[in-house]
């Protein structure tokens, strides 16, 4: 009994402190926990996409800011997604809002380099809802755009 109870003690002190420190570690493994738990009971993220808590979804492509943007918009209009707005942000970022059914889109571009840019989207339903299978197929299908703006063989060249 007395082992048990010590086991209780120590695993109680571990969560006060999990939950009273600060920096970056307290708020990642509650993230870590929620992405492999997200992962296996829906199997909404694809292979590169990276999902947060928050319902937004991210994605790394190797291709200029001005590429992927063209991607989102052409596969947008493929979608038949409606752009209600789209604008190139102060510092070299872009951004660029979308409506379909019920559904509110915003996708925000931010290059990391001239050849890298990173893609975060995010599919509103309604006044607090996310939709995440949504978000994953619009950024699988500005990848399958961006394939065609960009074929393999145009990628940049390596730096020697």
């Amino acid at each position: 009994m007395h082992a048990s109870f010590s086991v209780h003690v120590r695993v109680l002190a571990l969560v006060v402190l999990a939950m009273t420190a600060s920096g970056c570690a307290a708020l990642a493994l509650p993230a870590v926990g929620t992405s492999v738990m997200g992962n296996a009971a829906g199997g909404v993220a694809k292979a590169g996409v990276e999902r947060t808590m928050s319902g937004a979804m991210y994605r790394t492509f190797s291709a200029p800011l001005a590429d992927v943007r063209d991607a989102v918009r052409q596969s947008f209009r493929d979608l038949e997604i409606q752009i209600t707005e789209d604008d190139v942000l102060i510092g070299g970022g872009a951004k660029i809002k979308g409506e379909a059914l019920h559904r509110h889109i915003t996708v925000r571009l931010e290059a990391v380099t001239p050849a890298l840019t990173r893609l975060k989207l995010v599919v509103r339903q309604g006044l607090f809802g996310r939709d995440p299978a949504t978000a994953a197929e619009l950024i699988e299908q500005a990848a399958r755009a961006l394939d065609e703006i960009r074929p393999a063989g145009a990628a940049f060249p390596r730096a020697p």
